[in-house]
C-alpha cells in the first residue's frame, strides 16, 4: 500500500470514529405522571433505610447573626406490623424530627425518634401508636394524588395539605401561622426531600436524600 492509500484510510477511520464511534450514552426516559402514578409513593418495607444531607440555619442571639451547619441523617424502618388490612411502619428519624434541632447545643447530629406511619390500602396516616390501628390516626394522603389538590387531616383542622406536581414526583406542603414543611415524594423511592421553615427568625432546615437502599440490602 502507497503511501497516499495509507493516509487516506488513517483519515477514513479517524472519521468513523469521530462520527459514531464516541457516541453519547442513552439519555434515561423521563417518567410520566402516569408512570409515576402507578409506582409506590412511599415504599415502607422493614430495613429500608434513606440517607440525608441536611443544612440547618439559625439564628444565633449571642452571636448576634445567623448560622449555618451541616449534618448526614438516616430515616430508617424498624419494625413493619400488619392487622385487618393496616399496616404500621415503625419509623426512626422521620425527617420532622429535624424541626426540633437545637442549634445552640452544638449536638453534631439531634436525637432521632419513633414515629408510627399506617398504610391502608393506598392511604398513609401518621399512627396514635406503634399498632396497626387507625384509631387517633391523622390522616395524611391517598394515592394517587393530584396536582393542586388540597388534603385536609380531619374536618376539625383548619390547615391542610397542598399538593403540587414535580417532574420527579409531587410535593406536599403544610402551611401554618407560624412554620411550614414540605415533603417532596419521588414515586419509588420515597422522601427525596424535606424543608421545614419558621417565619420571622431564622429556623430553616433542609434534608436532601443521598441515598435509599431497599429492605434487606
Amino acid at each position: 500500500m502507497n503511501a497516499s492509500r495509507r493516509l487516506a484510510r488513517v483519515a477514513a477511520i479517524a472519521a468513523l470514529a469521530l462520527s459514531g464511534g464516541c457516541s453519547s450514552p442513552a439519555k434515561k426516559k423521563q417518567l410520566t405522571q402516569q408512570d409515576m402514578i402507578a409506582m409506590d409513593p412511599l415504599p415502607l418495607a422493614k430495613g429500608s433505610k434513606w440517607t440525608y444531607t441536611v443544612t440547618v440555619k439559625r439564628f444565633d442571639p449571642d452571636a448576634d447573626k445567623e448560622t449555618t451547619r451541616s449534618l448526614s441523617w438516616t430515616t430508617e424502618v424498624l419494625d413493619a406490623k400488619e392487622s385487618n388490612g393496616v399496616t404500621a411502619f415503625r419509623v426512626r428519624g422521620w425527617p420532622t424530627d429535624l424541626a426540633d434541632i437545637d442549634a445552640t447545643t452544638g449536638s453534631a447530629t439531634p436525637p432521632a425518634t419513633e414515629k408510627t406511619i399506617l398504610r391502608h390500602g393506598n392511604s398513609f396516616l401518621f399512627g396514635a401508636s406503634a399498632e396497626p390501628s387507625l384509631d387517633g390516626a391523622e390522616g395524611w394522603f391517598s394515592w394517587p394524588v393530584i396536582d393542586g389538590q388540597k388534603i385536609c387531616p380531619s374536618a376539625e383542622m383548619v390547615y391542610c395539605w397542598q399538593v403540587t406536581a414535580l417532574e420527579t414526583g409531587y410535593k406536599l406542603s403544610f402551611y401554618t401561622g407560624p412554620d411550614e414543611q414540605t415533603f417532596e415524594l419521588a414515586p419509588g423511592t420515597g422522601v427525596a426531600r424535606f424543608h421545614y421553615a419558621h417565619h420571622g427568625t431564622t429556623n430553616e432546615v433542609e434534608a436532601k436524600l443521598v441515598t435509599y437502599s431497599k429492605s434487606g440490602r
